[in-house]
């Protein structure tokens, strides 16, 4: 069996150390979303699957591709 995912990446961005965006310098990025969890939940069991979406053509985008 496989399954598709269409959805949107989602990107979070936390402060360092719990600190309030206006006392850091930088943020921490994580990728995630429904559907891509679902996909990669299912990957993790071997089931075949893939997930659709469409990213920007830029260092953003490609930085959702490589995680």
């Amino acid at each position: 069996m496989k399954v598709v995912t269409f959805g949107e990446i989602m990107l979070r961005l936390k402060t360092p150390e719990n600190l309030r965006i206006m006392q850091s310098d930088g943020f921490e990025a994580s990728y995630g979303g429904a559907e891509a969890n679902v996909a990669v939940s299912l990957a993790m069991y071997e089931d075949k699957c893939a997930f659709v979406s469409k990213v920007p053509n830029n260092p953003v985008g490609m930085s959702a591709l490589n995680d």
